[in-house]
């Protein structure tokens, strides 16, 4: 066997230095480019084709995508495993004379022939060595998907097989090697079976393209040329069944469509066609001959792996398409995350306007105030009010979302406080919002993407319920968790009142005092409400003494800066986990029709490519 195409002057490495020398674009029968990037891109190309396959089924495959994870497959495992014996792939359109020439390269008759198209419909290794563990466990992983099973199980019922077994008697064209007869690529029924053709010329040493005068020219060859051309490897084309007296005019016609397509061959043989009495006959004849001796030479002394620089330029040229589904969802998702962030931005707004710009707004400085009058420790009531303490929880639920009970017919029943009921309402109107929006989007989108939007329709409508009990949790919350800074509110407005003794003992004047502590028990017993509070003739006299003057006008100061924190609170503790379990909804889409790549992945695979 002699090299092929191998030479440290064209940026490979020599086998006998293979094991000396690392040139980063070099590979040879030890791969020496950086193993992570390739391992990492085969697990995305992997992950990629199986989404396709589910997707679109395997009738619908893309071959060059195939043919791209079988190269970095192979890459992956002959760099574990260099003694892998070589491997001679026979390929070509049905009725081309496959098997035939199969059996001509080895010298003996193996493969079964049919004059049937489409006869062939598994992938049948014949090895000219006794078939070790090494062997099997080798091809194995390089054809992921089909399972191994003996040349006499294999049945038209179970496609995804192949077999490979000894072949005594051989006088094979090298040795030890395995000879591949392979399905057709190009008849209607072939869409069943033909995924394997990739992945055997992936790691083949030597492919042997067969075709016959009626088909040399058929779009499938040459779309399956065109493929494997991108990373070559050893090529033999055999025209087979061809007339001796129009065979070089055949060759010619190949030759010149091949340098038009920018297709390199290695030889180009016509096999006349022949009649033999039996099939030792064949394989002893001048034609079976020549075509063993020029195949021997054809044979590379090591696995021909593309260079760093041509597997980057074939992985690029088809990535793009490659992805373009995958991309289209990270769009959809884009639009997705831009929807949820006007929503967001519209409910903080609403939010602001409704409640806390709103000229009836007084909920939380009410509270303040509440917590002040207790600050005060009015004369005469500091210890029933103590007592109130020591028996009564203060909870931040008790302040804004406490149930003040009223007698209706027999039943007690609860209101909100405002600002709980308004955040309410505005967060379940978000929701009716998005409703309507991806409904627009399933039906005037890309038709590529509809499915998508209507899949993420029908999973927000599952999580209605889920997201509405959100709601109202991230509001407790959020209400618990502020209750603290009013308090500090409250302090801030006592200690500047005990910097003006005057005001502080008017706030304690008797009659004031008396009624405002009587209306702060009630309140915390739940003898009253927040709502009721304000209007009570006592709160109302002690709230108009702190909006006169200087007071005034730092209540003015407190009340504002409530507000920011309030607002603050809100987005944080409300909006913002709302918005972060709306944006995952993407994430529990669970069809066949998604391909569910997120970005980081994308891009991780993308930054592996580029590292190449």
């Amino acid at each position: 066997m002699a090299p092929h195409g191998i030479a440290a002057s064209s940026g490979q490495i020599a086998p006998e230095k293979a094991l000396l020398i690392v040139i980063a674009s070099g590979l040879n029968y030890v791969y020496r480019m950086e193993r992570k990037p390739t391992d990492k891109l085969q697990a995305f190309l992997d992950a990629l084709q199986e989404r396709q396959i589910t997707i679109a089924g395997e009738e619908h495959e893309d071959a060059s995508l195939v043919y791209a994870n079988a190269v970095l497959r192979y890459i992956k495992v002959i760099s574990a495993n260099s003694g892998l014996i070589p491997q001679i792939v026979i390929i070509g359109p049905t009725q081309a004379g496959k098997s035939t020439i199969t059996n001509l390269l080895l010298g003996v008759e193996a493969a079964k022939s049919n004059a049937l198209a489409g006869f062939t419909r598994h992938a049948q290794g014949f090895c000219t060595h006794a078939v070790t563990d090494s062997l099997t466990n080798t091809v194995d992983q390089l054809l992921p998907g089909l399972s191994r099973m003996s040349l006499d199980q294999l049945s038209s019922d179970i496609l995804h097989s192949y077999s490979i077994t000894t072949t005594a008697g051989t006088h094979a064209v090298a040795s030890p090697a395995v000879f591949w007869d392979t399905p057709d690529f190009d008849s209607v029924s072939s869409r069943s079976y033909r995924f394997g053709v990739p992945k055997l010329c992936a790691m083949a040493d030597l492919i042997v393209l067969v075709v016959s005068k009626e088909k040399y020219a058929d779009q499938s060859v040459w779309e399956t040329l065109r493929l494997i051309s991108q990373l070559p490897h050893p090529l033999l084309i055999c025209i087979n069944k061809s007339n001796p007296d129009s065979a070089d005019q055949i060759k010619a016609a190949m030759a010149a469509k091949l340098q038009q397509e920018n297709i390199q061959a290695d030889e180009i043989v016509a096999l006349p066609y022949e009649i033999h009495p039996d099939i030792n006959s064949l394989l002893s004849s001048p034609s079976g001959e020549a075509l063993r001796d020029l195949a021997a030479k054809l044979i590379p002394d090591s696995h021909p792996l593309p260079d760093a620089a041509t597997l980057k330029q074939f992985l690029q040229s088809h990535w793009l398409d490659w992805t373009a589904p995958v991309r289209r969802e990270i769009s959809a998702r884009h639009s997705w995350d831009g929807i949820l962030d006007d929503e967001i931005g519209q409910a903080t707004e609403a939010y602001q306007s409704h409640y806390l710009r709103d000229p009836n707004y007084s909920d939380t400085i009410q509270r303040a105030i509440v917590k002040l009058m207790e600050l005060l420790e009015l004369p005469g009531f500091a210890r029933s009010l103590g007592r109130a303490r020591d028996i009564i929880s203060w909870p931040a639920r008790t302040l804004t979302g406490k149930l003040f009970k009223q007698q209706r017919g027999g039943e007690q029943k609860g209101k909100q406080d405002h600002e709980a009921e308004t955040l309410e309402e505005i967060l379940q109107e978000m929701l009716v919002s998005l409703q309507r929006q991806i409904g627009e989007r399933s039906a005037n989108d890309d038709d590529r993407l509809r499915h998508w939007w209507q899949q993420l329709w029908m999973l927000l409508q599952q999580e209605t319920k889920p997201l509405q009990q959100l709601i109202q949790e991230r509001i407790a919350i959020h209400q618990r968790s502020f209750e603290p800074r009013i308090e500090a509110a409250a302090e801030e407005l006592f200690h500047y009142l005990e910097q003006h003794p005057a005001t502080l003992n008017s706030l304690r004047a008797a009659r004031v005092t008396t009624d405002a502590a009587a209306v702060v028990l009630a309140l915390k017993t739940g003898g009253i409400g927040l709502n009721d509070l304000i209007l009570a003739p006592a709160m109302l006299s002690f709230t108009s003494m702190l909006t006169e003057g200087a007071v005034g006008r730092y209540m003015v100061k407190v009340e504002e800066e409530l507000k920011a924190a309030q607002l603050e609170s809100v987005q944080t503790l409300v909006l913002q986990p709302i918005r972060e379990t709306l944006a995952s909804l993407p994430d529990k889409l669970n069809s066949s029709d998604i391909y569910g790549f997120d970005e980081d992945t994308l891009n991780a695979a993308e930054q592996q490519l580029n590292q190449l």
